[in-house]
């Protein structure tokens, strides 16, 4: 699921908190982003943060930054592949190394998650079977 499927789940404050924290941009929220504390608050009809503040204390609020980290890991790691890529093909000795270890470490990575999925799939498909 992506950043902005999930946060289309939350209270419209929520989601602006995030996304304002953040810095998410969408076509509709640049006047969000760059609003102060004070405006935000007054925005969002809210006194202070602490609602938002202890609202990041929350498994929801984490299982979101989670999900937000990893989109950002993942592009992050687009971008380097990308320089290291290029390195490689221009015969930088040490990116050529690196290329490979990436490649290498991204097929155990997908193989790992091959099999976790599976046994998920295994384990919703036991748990189809259960008698009441």
């Amino acid at each position: 699921m992506s950043i902005h499927k999930a946060l289309q789940k939350l209270d419209w404050r929520k989601r602006a908190y995030f996304m304002r924290k953040f810095q998410i941009r969408t076509p509709k929220n640049a006047h969000i982003l760059a609003m102060s504390d004070e405006e935000f608050l007054k925005w969002a009809d809210r006194k202070s943060m602490i609602v938002f503040q202890n609202w990041e204390q929350t498994d929801e609020y984490f299982e979101l930054y989670m999900l937000y980290m990893k989109g950002k890991m993942q592009r992050d790691l687009e971008t380097v592949y990308d320089v290291v890529s290029e390195k490689a093909k221009q015969g930088d000795e040490k990116a050529v190394k690196l290329f490979l270890q990436l490649h290498k470490d991204m097929n155990q990575l997908q193989k790992m998650m091959n099999r976790t999925q599976i046994k998920q799939e295994e384990v919703q498909e036991d748990d189809d079977d259960l008698e009441i």
